[in-house]
C-alpha cells in the first residue's frame, strides 16, 4: 500500500492545479494526469480497505497548530471509502468530457483539479478546523467554474450559489466552535478533533439541552443547504441552469454528497443527544425535498433545470434513508449517495451534449434526436432510467434498499413517498425522453451530428459503472455495512424512548 495514501491523493492534483495555471496546450493533459494520480490511489486503497473494521483506516495524524489543538488529521471509514472512490472516478471522467474546451483551457482545468482537491478533503478530514478549510475550498473553484464559463445569468447564479452556501458555512462553524470551547481534553487542553467533539456530545452536564439542541440546529442547517434539502434547494436550480455541463457534473455528484456524507458523519451520531423533535423535522424534510422534487421536475420546460430538480428529490432518499435509523435503510442512503453521484453524471452530461449540439434545451423546441444522435441516444436512455430506478441499475438498488428499510420505522413517511413521488419521477423522466430523443425527427436538426468521441467515452465508462454497481452493489455497500452498524448505535437510545 502507498505510504501516505490520502495525502498524496490530495497533493497531485492540487500540484496539478498550479501547473495547470502555468500550462497553455497541455493543460488538459495535466489534468488528465493529475486525476489519474488519485484515482490510481483510491483504487489501491479500496483493495486495501479492511470491511470487517470499525477503526478509521489509512489514517495520517500530524500537529498543525498545538496551542489551537488543530491538526492535520485524515482518515476513512465506510463513510468516506466511497465517496473518495467516487470522487477520483468523476473527476477523471469529467476532464476527458470536458477534452473539447478551448476557452481559457488552463484556468479550466485547474479548477477541475481544485475541486477535486476540495472534496476529497472534506470527505478525509477527522478534524474540524480542517474540514472546514476543505469545505470552503469547494466554493472558490464553483464560484469561478459558473460565474466565467456560465450561461446569461452566470453572475447572478455564481453569487447566489456563494450566498447560500456560505452563510450556511459560516453557521456551521458557529456550531463547531461551540463544540470547540466548551470541551477540554483531560488535560485541559482544546480540541478539533472531530470524533472526540462528537463523541463528547453526550456528556448531558458540559452539553446541557440548550446549547447541544442550538450547536446541532447549526450544523443540521449547514448539511441540509449544501445537499440542498427543501426549503433550502432555491439556489440549486440556478446554479445547475447556468453553470457549464463540468461544473453541474461536479456541483451535483460531489458537492451535493458533501451535506450527506456531513448527515452521516456528525448529525447521526449527535442526535440521541438533542431533542428528538429533530427526528420528526429531518423525516418531514426528507419527504418534502423528495415530493417536491419530483412534483417540480414534471413542471419544468428546460432539461437541465428538470435534472436539477431530480437531484433535490433524490437526494431526499439520502435524508430519508438516515433519519429511519434502520441498518438497511442507512446502507441504502449511503449507497444513495453514490449511485446518485454516478447516474446525475450522465444526465447532466446528457443536456450538456444537446445545448452545444443543437443549441437549445427547452424540450418543446426538440425532437427525433436518436435519428441523427444514436449513440448518444442509447446513453442517455440509460442514464435517464438508471435515474428512475430500473431494475438492474444502481438506481434501482440504492432507493429500493431505503424505502424497505425506512418502512420498519417510518411507515407514513415512506407511503408517501411511494405513493407521490415513483409515479411522477417515471413520468418526467419518461415524457422528457420520448419528447427530446424520439418521434419524427424536426427539419432543423437534420445536420446534427452525433456527440464527439470524448463525451461518448466519458458517459460510457458512468453507465457501465451503473449497471456494475446495480448487478454487484456488494462491491461498495460491502464496504458501508460496518460503518451502517456504527451509525445505527443511537438507534437503541432512541427506540428506548419511543421515538421510533
Amino acid at each position: 500500500m502507498i505510504s501516505n495514501a490520502i495525502t498524496l491523493m490530495i497533493a497531485v492534483p492540487l500540484i496539478g492545479a498550479v501547473l495547470c495555471f502555468a500550462a497553455k496546450s497541455q493543460a488538459r493533459i495535466v489534468a488528465l494526469i493529475a486525476s489519474l494520480v488519485p484515482l490510481f490511489i483510491s483504487l489501491q486503497m479500496y483493495t486495501g480497505f479492511d470491511k470487517t473494521s470499525k477503526l478509521m483506516q489509512f489514517v495520517e495524524s500530524y500537529n498543525w497548530v498545538p496551542s489551537l489543538g488543530v491538526k492535520y488529521t485524515v482518515g476513512v471509514d465506510g463513510i468516506g471509502m466511497p465517496l473518495v472512490l467516487l470522487s477520483t472516478i468523476v473527476s477523471v471522467l469529467v476532464v476527458i468530457y470536458s477534452w473539447g474546451e478551448h476557452d481559457r483551457a488552463n484556468q479550466f482545468f485547474a479548477l477541475l483539479l481544485l475541486n477535486e482537491v476540495g472534496v476529497l478533503g472534506v470527505f478525509t478530514s477527522l478534524d474540524f478546523f480542517l474540514f472546514y478549510i476543505f469545505w470552503e475550498i469547494v466554493l472558490i473553484p464553483m464560484f469561478f467554474l459558473i460565474g466565467n464559463w456560465g450561461g446569461p445569468r452566470k453572475s447572478y447564479a455564481a453569487i447566489k450559489f456563494f450566498i447560500y452556501t456560505h452563510i450556511a458555512s459560516l453557521i456551521m462553524l458557529l456550531a463547531i466552535f461551540g463544540l470547540y470551547f466548551t470541551y477540554r481534553m483531560p488535560d485541559g487542553s482544546r480540541t478539533f478533533d472531530m470524533l472526540t467533539l462528537i463523541q463528547a456530545t453526550s456528556d448531558k452536564v458540559l452539553f446541557p439541552p440548550a446549547l447541544i439542541n442550538l450547536i446541532f440546529a447549526g450544523l443540521l442547517f449547514g448539511f441540509l443547504v449544501k445537499m440542498p434539502a427543501f426549503p433550502f434547494h432555491t439556489w440549486l436550480p440556478d446554479a445547475h441552469v447556468e453553470a457549464p455541463t463540468a461544473g453541474s457534473v461536479l456541483l451535483a455528484a460531489l458537492l451535493l454528497k458533501m451535506g450527506g456524507y456531513g448527515i452521516f458523519r456528525v448529525i447521526l451520531p449527535m442526535l440521541p443527544n438533542v431533542d428528538k423533535m429533530f427526528v420528526t423535522v429531518i423525516a418531514i424534510i426528507a419527504v418534502l425535498s423528495i415530493v417536491y422534487g419530483a412534483f417540480l421536475a414534471l413542471a419544468q420546460k428546460d432539461l437541465k433545470k428538470m435534472v436539477a430538480y431530480s437531484s433535490v428529490s433524490h437526494m431526499g432518499f439520502v435524508t430519508l434513508g438516515a433519519v429511519a435509523f434502520t441498518w438497511l435503510s442507512i446502507q441504502g442512503a449511503m449507497f444513495q449517495q453514490f449511485s446518485h453521484g454516478l447516474i446525475t453524471c450522465v444526465l447532466f452530461m446528457s443536456a450538456g451534449t444537446i445545448q452545444h449540439t443543437v443549441g437549445t434545451r427547452i424540450i418543446a423546441d426538440l425532437g427525433g434526436l436518436a435519428d441523427r444522435m444514436p449513440k448518444f441516444a442509447v446513453l442517455m436512455l440509460a442514464g435517464f432510467m438508471a435515474s428512475l430506478g430500473l431494475p438492474g441499475m444502481s438506481g434501482f438498488v440504492a432507493e429500493f434498499t431505503v424505502l424497505a428499510g425506512s418502512y420498519a420505522t417510518l411507515p407514513f413517511y415512506t407511503l408517501i413517498v411511494i405513493f407521490f413521488s415513483v409515479a411522477i419521477t417515471a413520468a418526467y423522466h419518461l415524457w422528457s425522453m420520448q419528447k427530446v430523443m424520439f418521434g419524427p425527427i424536426l427539419p432543423k436538426f437534420l445536420d446534427v451530428h452525433d456527440a464527439h468521441t470524448y463525451e461518448i467515452a466519458s458517459m460510457t465508462a458512468f453507465i457501465l459503472l451503473i449497471i456494475l454497481f446495480g448487478v454487484q452493489p456488494a462491491l461498495i455497500t460491502d464496504i458501508m455495512g460496518t460503518a451502517a452498524y456504527q451509525v445505527m448505535e443511537p438507534v437503541k437510545t432512541l427506540a428506548q424512548m419511543g421515538v421510533i
